[in-house]
């Protein structure tokens, strides 16, 4: 199945950061009968399939084939992916994001939820790949607005120039299950740390099984004096949270927000209580050996090919 043809309306935001792109008259796929199509970019090997009304996002590489995002055409606001809901855990840290920022798109499953549940608030969103933010739209029948806006850039090139400050940063930038190296290392979470609020988190979604889950927390913490995890169940998924704040303690669940009360705000859509029983400790142990990604020393490459002995954190 070829690609449809679509017409993109450049503008730039700002104050000329980089261009961001939204839809302009785009034919939509969404609405056609079940169907699976393949696309090569400069950047990902990409495959859409919709079954009913759910579409999938993938992404295809020699490691195999990995869900990038999946939505319900019928029910939006409902998110098909576990470890997204999961990144919904910030409410327990900064319950009120007016500005947030998300490096990746994939499918746009997190962003129909926050625009639903904050529409006051913008969602940023740095994405590398053209061809990702056109079959989100054809595909996924995401329709970004000037609260959602999608600038085509790498996502390290977007915070180093970027002057606004978030609430939450949200780094979910994997191409079949890799990370680029540059998105790994303590030089680019200080980049990030810059660029929070005063009560800002820093969110990053890491993967199980090798070497470089160790290495990715451990440099994390390189930067942020206090770090929290979540393993979404059966997900191969560790979301990392953490602050540039050494008080109030995060670290101490005991000190959250009640999830019954916070979650009243997605209407029905998260199940929050549930989100905060995936809390996991730090794997302390595991962390002694684990080396720091630097810009400078980023073998991100080997470590994910190093597997661990352990393929769950300590628990």
């Amino acid at each position: 199945m070829k690609s449809p043809r679509i017409l993109l309306l450049a503008v730039l935001t700002l104050g000329g950061l980089a261009p961001t792109l939204r839809a302009a008259a785009i034919p939509s796929i969404a609405d056609a009968g079940d169907y699976s199509a393949s696309f090569d970019t400069q950047y990902n090997s990409l495959t859409v399939e919709k079954v009913g009304s759910v579409v999938e996002l993938r992404a295809r590489s020699r490691r195999g084939e990995f869900l990038e995002s999946a939505v319900d055409l019928k029910d939006p606001l409902t998110m098909q992916v576990a470890y997204t809901r999961t990144l919904y855990a910030a409410v327990f840290f900064q319950p009120n994001p007016q500005r947030a920022l998300i490096i990746g798109l994939g499918g746009a499953g997190f962003h129909r939820l926050f625009a639903a549940t904050y529409p006051d608030a913008v969602l940023q969103t740095a994405e590398l790949d053209p061809k990702v933010f056109e079959l989100c739209q054809t595909a996924l029948d995401f329709k970004p607005t000037d609260k959602t806006p999608v600038a085509l850039m790498d996502g390290r090139m977007f915070v180093k120039r970027d002057t606004a400050k978030y609430d939450w940063i949200i780094l979910d930038a994997f191409r079949g299950g890799y990370v680029p190296p540059h998105l790994k290392t303590e030089d680019f979470y200080r980049e990030c740390a810059a660029r929070l609020t005063d009560q800002g988190v820093f969110i990053s979604n890491l993967h199980q099984g090798t070497e470089l889950y160790f290495s990715d927390i451990k440099t994390i913490m390189a930067v942020f004096p206090q770090v929290v995890l979540f393993n979404p169940p059966e997900s191969g998924n560790v979301i990392a949270f953490a602050v540039n704040y050494k008080t109030p303690v995060i670290t101490d669940s005991a000190k959250w927000g009640a999830p019954g009360t916070l979650g009243k705000v997605f209407g029905g859509k998260l199940d929050l209580v549930k989100v905060r029983t995936e809390h996991i400790p730090l794997p302390a142990k595991d962390l002694v050996d684990a080396k720091v990604l630097t810009d400078d020393f980023a073998p991100v490459e080997f470590l994910d090919t190093v597997k661990t002995n352990n393929t769950a954190p300590n628990k």
